[in-house]
């Protein structure tokens, strides 16, 4: 044992000196998809419905340290603004609903996430192909009843950088994120309407999981 200690003490100022640290800032754009909520309805179509998010953009912002040409610890963050998919008026937007029907945006959600994440380069010259693992967190909130979420969130992508000059880059990258949703995390609206049988019910929540995937862009900065 005391040999194993010694060795990994002399080994490691040489590991050290032969790591290539420098810091990267990257901020990104990109597309986002994916990602459904539950909605019990006893109203207007009774049913349990799954209401997914719209595809839509988003941007975001990458902090990493490079501890060898190989490998990078990152801090990543990016919100996506979007809406529900919703053609059957099950958020009170419809006639007779609670949400007015000149209301701006009534669908209107985000999706904010942050993760640290360990990126892998499996080549290291001037086009970087990596591979990408994060734990983090998403917070979903949105101005329809659904109550808002944070949620435990991985995330695993696969990308490629590539080194335009010493301090300059481009990259591309495709994530999947899973987060781990509370299904107890609901909300129960009640209204009055001629339609419904009793009185109108409508139960917002969450599966037990929120999946989405993104495909992003980005300039890295490099110092």
């Amino acid at each position: 044992m005391r040999r194993v200690i010694l060795f990994v003490l002399m080994l490691a100022p040489a590991v050290a000196f032969a790591q290539d640290h420098r810091w990267e800032l990257t901020p990104t754009v990109g597309l986002r998809w994916g990602g459904t909520i539950l909605l019990d309805e006893n109203a207007y179509l009774p049913g349990l419905y799954e209401v997914p998010l719209a595809n839509n953009g988003e941007f975001g912002l990458r902090f990493g340290w490079l501890m060898s040409k190989s490998l990078e610890l990152e801090l990543m963050y990016s919100k996506q603004l979007t809406e529900f998919k919703d053609n059957y008026g099950l958020f009170g937007e419809v006639p007779g609903g609670f949400i007015p029907e000149d209301a701006m945006g009534p669908l209107d959600t985000d999706v904010a996430t942050w993760q640290l994440g360990l990126v892998w380069h499996i080549l290291t010259g001037h086009t970087r192909p990596y591979l990408v693992f994060g734990v983090g967190q998403s917070t979903i909130t949105s101005v329809t009843p659904l109550p808002d979420e944070t949620a435990l969130t991985l995330g695993l992508g696969a990308g490629v950088k590539i080194d335009l000059s010493e301090t300059l880059g481009l990259l591309f990258e495709l994530r999947y994120m899973r987060s781990d949703t509370d299904e107890g995390n609901t909300v129960l609206l009640e209204w009055e309407h001629r339609d419904c049988v009793g009185t109108c019910q409508y139960t917002y929540g969450y599966g037990d999981t929120f999946s989405q995937g993104s495909l992003a862009a980005g300039l890295i900065i490099a110092f």
